[in-house]
């Protein structure tokens, strides 16, 4: 999890050295820039705590609180030879855990695949050879941990910077690899190159959801931190931001003049600061063109930028009619590539909503992809909840001192909504499924909201998109965005209101639709339920109604499983289920009145 970033109101201000620790491409172009990692905890990487444990059993030398340390060279991929291949799909002897076959590593920095065995004996085995740094690929789009090494393995021996990169990242790494050399930087970039402006990624202001609702989107404020890395000073430096929408067409266009920037000097361009850019505002709700957008942030230094790979950052949003998420629109579902957890029990991963207009829709369903390791566990058959609570805990904003101090955020949450999904086979697994809810919800205007996933099984995770981070928006708005509940160890269980670290957007995405429909559709919509439930041959089904209509059973896949006439008799029939598979069925039931009902049936 990460702590919340302090609030950026400065206009002109000096930085720390130890903020300024970066992990980046450097050459060829298709892999420049910085990345998320993770990293060894040692004194001069990020994540370092004082007096933390596990910084003992590293034995890193240089120190990246000083600036302009750093190390610098071409990648290789180490290799020892062992046979087969690993869970991920990768060959196991990519994983460097047996005796390394590299000849020389000497002058270049190791890269090498997380799985099996230690990180510091990764890390020492191709320091033996020469190498000068160790970047690891993680098996999975997420960099939410702090490496270790134990007390009595290699890690007092490992001199050598280790960090830990998405598995994406690693992908497009490696395959750029295969055609031409790649460089990279691992180390404190002040005073490295002479003119050297930038930002960082987490520092800026995104779009506040990833997928706007048209009955509901306004507009939002912009803003970034610039750095003037470099021993220049920097006078007559811009950074612009532009919005390109639907059909390519510009619709923001704006640039700020930075002040006078010495080395190490920042400037926080945001809303209420000397330096700020204009709201996004295309005029009010209504005004916003269905489609996808692309914020872009651009920082020009006054002479040619000599590190330019953190010069230009872009985030893309859209605009929907019926949808609402933090995760970017995928064809009317949620982008999910990235499963983090940190629990031994209990865990909801949740989305937070609250709109001055949010009354003018209302809450049909719920999409989400769930996840577990089906080499060594189940996700057919497991139970996830989804759960819509109003929060009505007392608060101004994530900072408010009269909660921080006792993580009260968390006292008030009225369930305003339950369903319960069962996974059909292990085939959903990170694949986006939809649940929707027993009785619609017509939501509130200005009323807090959180809608999650929950599990009480510590092998599943939910999605999320990590091709985005909220930090700046966590940081400045200080408003939430997906806060979670885990349990680890031997901890309570605890609520944490930023999130995971590098702050992704939740993968959960709201099937909302316009309120003026939710009379119409209520009163076509009559009550139902089944029991047994789950049940392994015949279901008892009860309707608040009598009378003759249709039923048709789905599955999860939308795959017409029974399609029968039924006949109420005092509100209830039986249905014969024999004949189908285990798995998870809708019900959908049309009456001669055209009243309806639809709800799930578990087949076990």
């Amino acid at each position: 999890m990460k702590k919340i970033l302090l609030t950026l109101t400065l206009t002109v201000s000096g930085f720390m050295a130890l903020s300024q620790a970066v992990v980046s491409g450097i050459s060829p172009a298709a892999i420049q820039g910085n990345y998320d990692y993770a990293n060894q905890a040692h004194i001069g990487w990020p994540s370092y705590t004082a007096g933390q444990a596990a910084d003992e059993n590293w034995g890193l030398t240089l120190d990246f609180n000083v600036a302009g340390t750093y190390v610098q060279g071409e990648l290789e991929l180490v290799y020892d030879g062992t046979p087969g291949i690993n869970p991920q799909g990768i060959d196991s002897m990519y994983e460097g855990c047996g005796t390394l076959l590299n000849t020389d590593l000497t002058g270049k920095i190791a890269i090498v695949y997380r799985n099996t065995c230690d990180f510091a004996s990764k890390a020492f085995k191709a320091q033996q050879l020469g190498a000068i740094g160790l970047i690891i690929i993680n098996r999975e789009d997420a960099t939410n941990m702090i490496m270790t090494a134990a007390a009595t393995g290699d890690g007092p021996n490992v001199t050598i910077p280790v960090c830990m990169i998405t598995k994406t990242d690693g992908a497009n790494i490696i395959a750029t690899m295969q055609s031409e050399p790649v460089t990279m930087f691992i180390g404190n970039k002040i005073g490295v190159y002479t003119n050297d402006l930038g930002a960082i990624k987490g520092e800026y202001l995104i779009s506040p959801f990833a997928t706007h609702n048209s009955f509901l989107m306004n507009g939002f404020d912009l803003g970034i931190q610039v750095y003037n890395y470099g021993s220049a000073v920097q006078t007559g430096a811009t950074v612009n931001a532009t919005i390109v929408g639907p059909g390519s067409v510009e619709v923001y266009n704006e640039t700020v003049n930075l002040p006078s920037m010495n080395s190490t000097d920042t400037v926080s361009v945001f809303n209420g600061n000397t330096e700020e850019f204009p709201p996004f505002d295309l005029g009010g709700i209504g005004n916003y063109p269905i489609g996808d957008y692309t914020l872009t942030y651009t920082v020009s230094p006054s002479s040619a930028d000599d590190a330019d790979y953190d010069n230009v950052f872009s985030s893309q949003f859209s605009v929907s009619d019926d949808r609402l998420s933090t995760a970017r629109d995928n064809g009317g579902e949620p982008v999910v590539n990235s499963f983090p957890s940190n629990t031994d029990s209990e865990y909801q991963s949740c989305m937070y909503f609250e709109d001055p207009n949010a009354s003018l829709v209302a809450l049909k369903g719920v999409y989400f992809a769930a996840s577990t390791d089906t080499a060594l566990y189940e996700l057919e058959g497991a139970e996830i909840f989804i759960n819509v609570y109003e929060w009505n805990d007392t608060w101004i904003d994530i900072n408010d001192p009269a909660i921080t101090a006792n993580n009260d955020f968390f006292t008030s949450l009225n369930l305003i909504a339950a369903e319960t999904y069962y996974p059909a086979s292990d085939n959903e697994n990170k694949l986006v499924q939809y649940v929707q809810l027993s009785n619609q919800i017509s939501l509130q205007d200005g009323q807090r909201y959180l809608v999650c996933n929950q599990t009480y099984d510590p092998n599943i995770s939910f999605g999320y998109d990590n091709g985005l981070d909220y930090g700046g928006n966590l940081g400045i708005i200080a408003m939430p965005v997906a806060p979670i509940q885990v349990q680890q160890g031997t901890d309570p269980i605890t609520w944490f209101i930023a999130g995971w670290n590098g702050s992704p957007g939740n993968g959960l995405m709201l099937d909302l639709f316009d309120a003026n429909l939710l009379a119409v559709n209520n009163e076509s919509i009559i009550n139902g339920k089944a029991f047994p439930n789950p049940t392994n041959d015949n279901v008892t089904i009860a309707l608040e109604a009598n009378g003759n209509g249709n039923l048709t059973v789905t599955d999860v896949a939308g795959k017409i499983a029974l399609s029968q006439t039924i006949s109420l008799v005092n509100g209830k029939t039986n249905i014969n289920m024999s004949n189908l598979d285990a798995g998870v069925y809708i019900f959908n039931i049309t009456l001669e009145n055209g009243k309806s009902s639809q709800f799930n049936v578990v087949k076990n």
